[in-house]
């Protein structure tokens, strides 16, 4: 008999094709109870309301309010491909393809086929109206400011952490519906750019020039997932100017806060750093697990990225990257123009200037609900101290396995009683943390428990490590080339191997490895696609990327010098 994860989805017969591409990036590790309950299950209904707002949604599309669009199978979060294509199909214009290549645009998922149900006119003709007033934006995006009023109610409400148990667990449980709200405005967003980026890559393969959505598509400025990066390396200047913590440093980064706590000379340094986490402290890897590691409560993660900035000895400030960048743009879609008949063209140069925009509120609107985690962390790690030391699990991120509701304040009241439960769900949780889990599911029969993906993983053999003289072809990203030393990098906290000008080899991007980007002269990974982390941030900071490359990381030899190409997405070992 299978095992299964203590949160389970049911694969929708209707909508049965799912994918870990995207996904991954927003949550690469294993789902626990509290981010389910309180996150996943409300942001599906937010995301229900935002297709419905866009024109997307029918009626009888669900059947159910369970999850379908992020699904849970073996562990892990998925989406669903199935069901996302509809925006393609229903969209004047895009297509099922688009979808693929703006979200996913890796691991060759199998084609779409069409079915009664899936068409619709009066959808169509509703998002006709959306398009055209979405192509028109010339300014920021409504939901953005929305977003930021909703923020700022939500920061208003948190109790204080010196508050009872019972307001505590109150302001947790009111959490699903702010999430709720907040991540139906990400989502229009979301979806918006990409059939915004989907009338720039139809125009490019009418003209035959399909890498020139890159120059299309290139740094559009002030980017929310982009900051993180300049305003760390201002701390690492401080960082670098100051011999005594750069000292510091050498000495490695476990205890460094305190090293320099006290430190006269680090004063300009740890006042930089303050500021730096007071602005961006809710962000860190897997920073949509509401009992995850963020540059607030773990500043190691911050100081391993500032270790490598530090370190370098060019001017790393990206602006200097970015001075042809608007140039680029307007050349391509020169090119481009000429091929458009005279419907497309409108939609085309509509495309060209709105793309910042939605660039911009994606973004911005996926770091709002990142902030609107903060709050509720920090009283849910509050929660967990207390429970701590009445008895409870000392490992803090533990608690998170237990139900919110219905198990949480039963803990927090009595710890010991829940103690053997967390420990064999700990346990557990390992196990699924220590696997690969299936890159595509599309039928409840191929849900794994553990034990099918232990035995899968024992059976996978490695990918044979590419030589020298051999190309790895992947899609383009960022356009521009760049030599260096390829660094494999399975985490952002072991970002401290890494030198400036290496070339950042990774499974997947999410804003935790931002950092990173800054000191790498290229970026190459795993999954990705036209709007994926990776690439969006490496076009905000001029880094030549390329995405998709399958098995890029068993595959490229640590250390190994590559050149990497950007606009034709490619990899050579040279």
């Amino acid at each position: 008999m299978s095992t299964h994860w203590i949160v389970e989805g049911e694969v929708d017969p209707r909508w049965p094709l799912n994918t870990r591409g995207n996904i991954g990036e927003v949550f690469p590790e294993v789902l626990t109870q509290l981010t389910y309950h309180l996150g996943v299950i409300p942001a599906e209904a937010g995301w229900r309301e935002a297709f419905d707002n866009m024109g997307i949604l029918k009626a009888d599309d669900f059947s159910t309010d369970e999850p379908i669009i992020i699904g849970c199978y073996g562990g892990y979060g998925y989406l669903n491909i199935s069901y996302l294509r509809i925006v393609g199909v229903r969209a004047p214009g895009s297509s099922p393809e688009a979808i693929d290549l703006s979200l996913f645009g890796e691991g060759n998922p199998p084609p779409y086929e069409a079915r009664k149900g899936d068409k619709s006119l009066g959808n169509s003709l509703k998002m006709l109206r959306y398009v055209i007033k979405a192509l028109g934006t010339d300014s920021e995006p409504e939901v953005l400011a929305d977003s930021r009023r909703r923020l700022a109610q939500w920061q208003a409400a948190q109790p204080s952490l010196d508050a009872d148990d019972q307001t505590l667990l109150d302001y947790l449980h009111r959490f699903p519906p702010m999430i709720k709200d907040q991540f139906r405005n990400h989502m229009i967003t979301t979806f918006t750019t990409s059939i915004v980026t989907g009338v720039l890559a139809d125009g490019t393969v009418a003209a035959d020039r399909p890498q020139l959505i890159t120059d299309l598509t290139g740094a559009v400025g002030d980017v929310a997932s982009a900051a993180y990066s300049t305003a760390m390396y201002k701390v690492a200047k401080e960082a670098r100017s100051a011999p005594a913590v750069a000292a510091a440093f050498e000495q490695g980064i476990d205890g460094l806060g305190e090293r320099v706590a006290d430190m006269a000379e680090a004063e300009a340094f740890n006042a930089a750093f303050a500021d730096f986490t007071k602005r961006y402290g809710h962000r860190g890897p897997n920073d949509w697990e509401l009992s995850s590691r963020t540059w607030e409560n773990t500043p190691e993660l911050a100081y391993a990225a500032i270790d490598v900035m530090r370190r370098a000895e060019e001017d790393l400030d990206p602006s200097s990257r970015l001075t042809d960048v608007e140039a680029k743009r307007e050349a391509a879609a020169e090119i481009v123009r000429p091929h458009l008949n005279f419907m497309d063209k409108p939609n085309f140069n509509k495309a060209v200037k709105a793309i910042r925009h939605w660039v911009r509120g994606r973004e911005g609107t996926r770091d709002l609900c990142i902030q609107l985690y903060l709050p509720t962390r920090q009283v849910y790690f509050e929660l967990a101290r207390r429970a701590a030391e009445r008895g409870g699990t000392q490992n803090l991120r533990d608690a998170a396995l237990l139900h919110p509701v219905d198990e949480l304040p039963g803990y927090v009241a009595e710890p010991a009683s829940y103690l053997d439960t967390i420990a064999e769900r700990a346990a557990l949780r390992d196990r699924f943390a220590a696997v690969e889990p299936p890159f595509f599911i599309s039928s409840q029969a191929e849900v794994p428990g553990i034990e099918e993906l232990e035995e899968a993983q024992a059976a996978s053999q490695t990918a044979a490590a590419a030589s020298t003289g051999d190309t790895l072809t992947g899609a383009p990203g960022c356009a521009g080339t760049a030599r260096g030393r390829a660094r494999v990098i399975m985490d952002p906290a072991d970002g401290a191997n890494m030198e400036p000008g290496d070339v950042l080899v990774a499974p997947l991007t999410d804003p935790s490895w931002t950092p990173l980007f800054l000191p790498a002269s290229a970026v190459v990974v795993n999954v990705g696609a036209l709007m994926s982390h990776a690439v969006i941030v490496s076009r905000e900071l001029g880094i030549p990327c390329v995405v998709a490359v399958e098995g890029a990381t068993d595959r490229i030899p640590d250390g190994a010098m590559v050149e990497v190409d950007g606009t034709t997405g490619t990899v050579t070992l040279v």
